[in-house]
């Protein structure tokens, strides 16, 4: 009988290989399992030395009532008594833990009573999941594994009788912080057992002489990551507070542990990020499935539940936009790579979009305008083809977009909330997976306490048609291959991706600086899609702490050590097929050069310095988003949704 439903329970995470990542409680970890689940000679230890006449007496033990209340009388405390398993489980059930002689009676009729409806072996194994051994273990299987790191179905008698030894005074008897204490009480157990026949002499004396033999449960690096920590925030959303932290129930995952682990190890480099102060983030997603397999939050994980960038973070994306607003769209009305585009000067009302060179192009196909960010020319076809085609594109890809970001700034990622690295890895996967679009999940299916699946992940759905994400793959594999993103190529394996960067916001905390906010690259392999954020947080910019990279270098990095890592590839060998030109490629290094010297002079002088130029500047991709709600309302006056290309 299932007599352990109604407590609390502790819930577990698996991996995807069915191995426990994490168990999830409130204040009880409890692990219950069946009384057949328990050895007998640990059920015996329990008897032994809690309750000798168990199965002898209904309930109570009348010497041991009369033994409490002598002492009731003698010393004014009832600190003898509740001496049967039966009362002992009425206490932690029902009643207070106070040492009051109303409660002793109270304890014995309900016990009494409880031996009328239940058996033994029932009020055993209700025992025996309820009690408390200390380290906060709730109940034989919590403490088998917080003491031995195994199941109790494999304990041996010296570590069933350790266990049992706990129960009378879980504290003074905790084996790792009184080892000699805790040893004592076990031979007294095992000399309980010997007398009362459950083993002979031989048995008890070999047990004496282990040592106790601890192996800690080593959980830390398993709860302690930001994935366990969106999983949780997952199953909070999905089934309440309640049911997750108290239910019992077996959450199934998508998680890959030595995935997660390379990616942290990468994180964990020394002289991989600028600063000590700037942050970067990371989700990695199979694109067929949408399972999550890697969520890095920030450099360092400081605490359980903190803010998770991966996540949680809304920051504007940039040039990494443009395929998801501008590009999908366009392809979906016929437009090819080889269609051609102009980047030339365009102006709409007050706004005016620029290249983060300076200079145009002219008439360019989609390609090079993937290839070399340009920004002009993504904006002057994202009004070709209509804004209003451009908002639909990006909320089907599972961005929340509000009124305001239905304006030509969209295009180049001004948007009024900002976006998260998990969005922008969940929409490039739709590119990976033929226009199939998947909510990222790290949880594949639940189960309640009895087995039953109560949720599983939603299925995808089409939202663009296979030649756009087919189309769309070939020009980001353009823009790794030889192009802005060239620095996230994965020797030997086929790449694509774009960059992504924001600049600092025209402030005053700001003017006169020439930076950066936020540095992105989105990506994919094969198999995996991955979105990489660098940038400082909000509380810690300040005119000596702002980005002098881009999209197209350490992000770019990031992606593709991340990438090598997980796959087993070279890590030290990139795309540099058709590599920017060389005067460009010279203005790259001398502009992100300037940028830190800029940096350096104004942390030594704070002396305020003349904005430069921005960039490179083909490897770098700038922002134009600087959109004020005017100009938001002037964009959406010339939108026009029904032009189509009229030689694509």
């Amino acid at each position: 009988m299932q007599t352990f439903l109604s407590m609390e329970q502790t819930s577990l995470i698996y991996d995807q290989d069915g191995n426990i990542a994490a168990e999830v409680y409130a204040e009880i970890n409890r692990l219950p399992v069946q009384l057949d689940d328990i050895p007998p000679h640990v059920q015996q230890a329990f008897v032994a030395i809690e309750d000798e006449r168990f199965y002898k007496h209904h309930g109570i033990d009348l010497r041991a009532i009369l033994r409490a209340v002598f002492s009731y009388y003698t010393s004014g405390e009832v600190s003898q008594g509740a001496s049967t398993i039966t009362q002992q489980t009425m206490k932690m059930l029902f009643l207070s833990p106070e040492q009051t002689l109303s409660r002793k009676v109270k304890e014995a009729c309900l016990a009494v009573d409880f031996e009328t409806r239940y058996t033994k072996d029932e009020i055993l194994g209700l025992y025996l999941n309820q009690v408390y051994f200390g380290e906060g273990a709730y109940g034989i299987q919590s403490a088998s594994k917080t003491y031995f790191n195994k199941d109790c179905t494999d304990l041996t008698l010296a570590e069933g009788a350790l266990l049992a030894a706990l129960v009378q005074a879980p504290s003074a008897y905790d084996p790792y912080i009184n080892p000699v204490d805790s040893m004592q009480r076990r031979n007294v157990v095992l000399g309980k057992m010997v007398q009362q026949g459950y083993i002979d002499s031989e048995q008890g004396r070999e047990a004496q002489e282990q040592a106790l033999n601890l192996s800690r449960e080593e959980t830390s690096s398993k709860n302690n990551s930001y994935f366990i920590d969106y999983v949780i925030d997952e199953a909070t959303s999905i089934v309440g507070e309640y049911k997750l932290f108290k239910g019992g129930l077996k959450i199934h995952t998508t998680l890959e542990g030595d995935i997660q682990k390379k990616a942290e190890s990468v994180f964990q480099r020394p002289n991989l990020l600028p600063d000590d102060k700037v942050q970067s983030a990371l989700a990695l997603l199979e694109s067929e499935t949408g399972g999550i397999k890697a969520l890095i939050g920030g450099r360092e994980y400081l605490t359980r539940r903190g803010f998770n960038r991966a996540t949680q973070l809304m920051r504007q994306p940039g040039s990494a936009f443009k395929p998801v607003a501008v590009y999908a769209p366009a392809f979906e009305l016929n437009y090819r790579a080889d269609s051609v585009i102009s980047d030339t000067p365009f102006k709409v009302g007050s706004y005016e979009p620029h290249n983060s060179d300076g200079n145009f192009y002219g008439q360019i196909t989609i390609r090079t305008a993937v290839q070399w960010s340009r920004n002009v020319a993504a904006v002057r076809l994202l009004n070709t083809i209509g804004i209003d085609r451009g908002f639909e594109m990006a909320q089907k890809l599972g961005f929340e977009l509000t009124e305001d970001d239905r304006c030509l700034a969209m295009g180049l990622g001004g948007l009024t909330k900002g976006v998260s690295p998990l969005q922008m890895a969940g929409a490039y996967a739709a590119f990976a997976n033929g226009g199939v679009y998947i909510k990222p999940y790290a949880i594949d299916y639940i189960e309640d306490a009895d087995g039953q699946v109560i949720y599983r992940h939603p299925e995808g759905k089409p939202v663009m048609m296979p030649a756009t994400a087919n189309t769309m793959k070939d020009v980001l594999r353009s823009a790794v291959s030889g192009g802005t993103g060239y620095r996230a190529g994965v020797y030997g394996i086929e790449t694509a991706g774009k960059t992504g960067t924001t600049e600092l916001p025209d402030t005053a905390v700001f003017r006169g600086l020439s930076g950066n906010k936020d540095a992105w690259f989105v990506g994919f392999t094969p198999r995996y899609t991955a979105a990489v954020w660098l940038g400082y947080d909000e509380k810690d910019m300040d005119r000596q702490h702002y980005l002098t990279s881009y999209g197209g270098n350490k992000p770019a990095e990031i992606f593709r050590l991340v990438m090598a890592n997980v796959m087993g590839v070279s890590e030290s060998m990139y795309y540099s097929g058709a590599a920017p030109p060389k005067k460009e490629n010279d203005k790259e290094k001398a502009a992100e050069a300037k940028g830190a010297e800029q940096k350096k002079t104004t942390e030594t002088t704070g002396v305020k310095q003349e904005k430069q130029e921005d960039g490179v500047k083909t490897p770098q991709d700038g922002k134009e988003t600087n959109t004020t709600k005017t100009e938001v309302k002037e964009q959406t006056e010339v939108k026009d949704n029904t032009i189509k290309p009229k030689t694509p």
